[in-house]
């Protein structure tokens, strides 16, 4: 699936990039948070030393920023998106990851807002929406 990206979208990418040095390869601004995905290899540069490269976005942006690795290997990208991954399961009917259960609701966020954003990210990058935590 191809990604298109409105105007705003482009600006918060190119904020972004600018300000850490990373190379962003998708953005999802929802609500409060702001979720980039940047290529394979650069979330300590995207995170900078200490957090202080996230925290200047985030106090540029007034938003909560969360950086996700992007991988071309579903598994290792989904272990990004989900660190707490113990098992994935991926057939042609669904992708299952199992967690401990103490970081369950951890990983499923409130309201399923955690899974959401990676399902969205899955859809993008993979053409999979059908992640499911057990």
């Amino acid at each position: 699936m191809k990604v298109i990206f409105d105007e705003n979208k482009i600006k918060l990418i190119d904020l972004f990039q600018r300000m850490t040095g990373s190379n962003t390869v998708d953005c999802i601004d929802n609500d409060d948070t702001i979720y980039f995905l940047v290529k394979e290899g650069q979330y300590g540069l995207a995170v900078g030393k200490g957090g202080i490269k996230i925290k200047n976005v985030e106090s540029r942006l007034k938003k909560t920023v969360k950086i996700f690795e992007y991988s071309e290997d579903i598994e290792k990208f989904i272990r990004n998106l989900i660190p707490d991954t113990k098992e994935i399961s991926i057939t042609d009917e669904s992708i299952i990851v199992k967690v401990k259960s103490n970081a369950r609701a951890k990983v499923i966020g409130k309201s399923g807002k955690n899974m959401k954003i990676a399902n969205e990210f899955l859809k993008r990058h993979f053409n999979r929406d059908d992640l499911k935590v057990k």
